[in-house]
């Protein structure tokens, strides 16, 4: 791909990525994004800082890794007049202020221009709870299918909030599943035809693995994950913090989930090829695909397809997925399961990338 092509692409991704973030509400963070693909356009500071960069600008979401940089910095306190525009630190962004705040960015881009290109380095992570809502429809349909308790392991677990999904309470429009006094309810509009949710999923392990894990014990790792939540939704920061609260409970109490730092795909193998009979083992992720590259997704597969030639009744193992369906450009939650026939493949619904929404379909 020659410079040209590539700088194109990159302009793409930030038009598109400013585009739905305002069409999300996001005001700030399309208001960011979009002047940052302006200056980059202009050959300014962000195109100094991005034209080397070498992977793909949307599966990297190089928009959101500069505006997570932004909203730390605010989040911080180390620039207080950038946090002023930023809901999530008290201010507010008042129409005709997009200029205003672009020449804050600017100046904090042009003045920490090493720090930013270590924060690039970094894939998002949010960790968002609001996924776990679209998931638990999977985690139930697995553990009907099977009757067993369930051996959770995640790639992409971030700090692994969402390996605690049942320690969370869900309104779904339809129906209402977990403690009704749990610290943290989820909700998320269920369309169509969703399955009937089991009243209790058994857990019978939950284990993940990230190359960078986050560690909810040091305030730097907590504020890096909240930076990378839209700093215009407050709502989704107070979700991630009632859940990073539960998740620092689980770890006084002793039953907090092992997050290891690992290659995704090595991990995997290790993970799925013995296992423990009277479990089913559920390799499950949630906006992570895109952000491995192709040779992991292929040892994954391959771990997978192997894995599966072993599967039984006695230790079935299924592969639950939330991620962006290349076709639709939508994430799509679907699963292959096997109990020691062929593997079978159900797509259970279209979902909203934060799970707020979920339109179930028919099983294929």
């Amino acid at each position: 791909m020659n410079k040209d092509n590539k700088n194109q692409i990159i302009s793409r991704a930030f038009s598109g990525q400013a585009e739905f973030c305002a069409s999300q509400q996001a005001p700030v963070t399309a208001s960011v994004i979009a002047g940052a693909q302006r200056d980059f356009d202009a050959g300014g500071i962000v195109h100094y800082l991005l034209s080397g960069w070498s992977g793909h600008p949307v599966d990297d979401a190089l928009a959101l890794r500069l505006a997570g940089f932004l909203h730390f910095q605010a989040l911080s306190g180390a620039a207080p007049d950038l946090a002023a525009f930023y809901p999530s630190c008290g201010g507010q962004m008042q129409a005709g202020q997009e200029a205003a705040l672009w020449r804050l960015a600017e100046a904090e881009l042009q003045g920490q221009q090493d720090a930013v290109r270590k924060f690039l380095r970094h894939p998002p992570q949010t960790n968002e709870t609001g996924r776990a809502a679209v998931l638990l429809a999977g985690f139930s349909e697995i553990a009907r299918q099977t009757h067993l308790p369930l051996r959770l392991r995640e790639i992409g677990s971030s700090a692994g909030l969402n390996l605690l999904f049942d320690h969370y309470h869900y309104e779904t429009g339809l129906s209402q599943w977990g403690a009704p006094d749990a610290l943290l309810s989820i909700a998320s509009d269920w369309q169509g035809t969703p399955p009937t949710l089991l009243a209790d999923i058994p857990i019978a392990d939950r284990r993940g693995c990230d190359v960078a894990p986050i560690d909810l014990a040091d305030a730097s790792h907590v504020l890096r994950l909240q930076s990378y939540v839209w700093g215009d939704m407050q709502q989704r920061r107070d979700r991630l913090l009632r859940a990073i609260e539960i998740f620092q409970a689980a770890q006084k109490s002793g039953i907090a989930p092992v997050i290891d730092r690992a290659d995704a795909a090595g991990w995997v193998a290790s993970q799925v090829m013995q296992r423990p009979t009277g479990q089913t083992t559920v390799l499950f992720h949630s906006i992570t695909w895109q952000y491995l590259d192709i040779s992991q997704r292929m040892a994954i597969e391959s771990a997978m397809a192997q894995a599966f030639e072993t599967a039984s009744p006695e230790a079935p193992l299924a592969w639950l997925r939330m991620d962006v369906d290349r076709g639709a450009h939508i994430p799509v939650l679907e699963y292959d399961i096997s109990t020691g026939r062929a593997p079978q493949k159900i797509r259970l619904a279209n979902c909203h990338p934060h799970g707020t929404s979920a339109e179930f379909t028919a099983a294929l």
